[in-house]
């Protein structure tokens, strides 16, 4: 299994990694690879290209209070949950009150500090039996390999139905019967499917975006504005229809005010 710890403190996040590692390989025999972070942009940058079975999560992740803008781990936990990433998060703070806050991303449970190993292992516990039975996370896979990416990142369209990665969906342009999705990576792959389908299932994902009819954007791989077009990372023009030009620009101004929060 893969957990991810994400806690500014080295000693602390030295001694959860231990207790964790210990745990699950001594109690419940399970083999376990624990990745640690400082900070969540670094935990976000690694989230884009991965999946974790368990996040153990620092409530506050800053002690200076000047740090207004700095992304709490309930910023993070609200976006992996916006982004339908159902993995167990534990949190874990030096204050019982943040417990409240945790109900809004169905926390798993609450660790507080200073961490005492029979609250760890009582928490561990109740976290392997909510994993019992689910498959193993995984590494992202490009679209066209052979092994799946993990299913909550799937999505599939057409008949025969082709499956890809959504993260790494750039933009989906309609073309008569068709839809033409370009991925990360420049590649393209031709569907037969309803682009209004497409529409339907993407959108509900805060990156998925209707810039102009037939045209879907993911503002992850937006590099600017011009005119009325969205430049896209690597130099592709989308169009965003004139009389929605404020609407579309308001929109992905809020949704790149989100993430600029979390980095």
């Amino acid at each position: 299994m893969r957990v991810a710890i994400v806690e500014d403190h080295a000693v602390e996040r030295q001694l959860i990694a231990a207790m964790c590692a210990d745990h699950f390989r001594s109690r419940l025999g399970l083999g376990v690879e624990c990745v640690t972070f400082a900070d969540a942009e670094s935990f976000i940058e690694s989230w884009k290209t991965a999946r974790y079975d368990l996040l153990l999560l620092d409530c506050y992740l800053t002690d200076d209070e000047q740090a207004t803008h700095a992304a709490t781990g309930l910023d993070i936990a609200r976006l992996l949950r916006r982004q339908h990433d159902d993995c167990p998060i534990v949190f874990i703070t030096s204050s019982a009150d943040f417990a409240v806050l945790g109900y809004e991303v169905q926390a798993s449970g609450y660790l507080l500090k200073p961490i005492s190993r029979k609250a760890f292992d009582a928490t561990m516990d109740r976290v392997a039996a909510q994993l019992d039975g689910k498959a193993p996370a995984t590494h992202l896979d490009r679209p066209g390999t052979k092994r799946a990416a993990d299913a909550a990142w799937q999505v599939a369209f057409g008949n025969p139905a082709t499956t890809m990665d959504r993260r790494l969906i750039a933009y989906a342009l309609s073309s008569a019967h068709y839809v033409e999705f370009t991925f990360a990576d420049g590649t393209r792959t031709k569907i037969r499917t309803n682009f209004s389908d497409v529409e339907r299932r993407l959108t509900v994902f805060d990156n998925f975006y209707r810039t102009a009819r037939g045209v879907l954007v993911n503002f992850d791989y937006v590099a600017g504005i011009n005119n009325a077009e969205f430049v896209m990372k690597g130099g592709k023009r989308v169009p965003i229809t004139k009389t929605a030009v404020t609407t579309t620009c308001r929109k992905y101004a809020e949704y790149t005010f989100t993430r600029m929060r979390m980095e």
